[in-house]
């Protein structure tokens, strides 16, 4: 009687031992493996074309050449796929760059040209200023 119960026991042990042996593995081969669905892997890594824009306050000069690239560079490693540049005052202490003066185009083309080595996309926005002036180019 002894032995009889001992036997169901490990055929018992057994199963629960085989279950979970074959539930670890499918579950560890689940995890390692990558998304056949092309949704999922759309998801998981977007192309180019769907990555999202953010808009990019310049504030009222207060620009930098190394600020710049950091911000580009700090974009690209978040997965962002352009920006749209607004000169804006908000009330921040006036920088020493005047909204497309010399200076300020040539931290623009700056922009353009770490853009296109960092693979992103940049536009500018061309309407008013967020401080409600208008601004004359000429």
């Amino acid at each position: 009687m002894a032995i009889s119960r001992w036997s169901e026991g490990m055929d018992m042990k057994k199963r629960f031992l085989v279950t979970f042996t074959l539930t670890f593995c499918a579950a560890a081969a689940a995890c390692g493996s990558r998304p056949s669905d092309p949704l999922a892997r759309g998801f998981a890594a977007p192309p180019g074309e769907a990555r999202p824009w953010v808009y990019w306050m310049w504030m009222d000069g207060n620009l930098s050449r190394e600020g710049i690239t950091a911000d580009l560079e700090a974009m690209k490693s978040a997965g962002i796929g352009g920006a749209i540049i607004c000169e804006v005052n908000v009330g921040v202490p006036r920088g020493s760059v005047e909204f497309m003066s010399p200076e300020w185009r040539r931290f623009f083309k700056h922009v353009v040209i770490e853009a296109e080595r960092l693979g992103l996309e940049i536009t500018l926005n061309a309407g008013a200023r967020l401080d409600g002036k208008r601004r004359t180019v000429g």
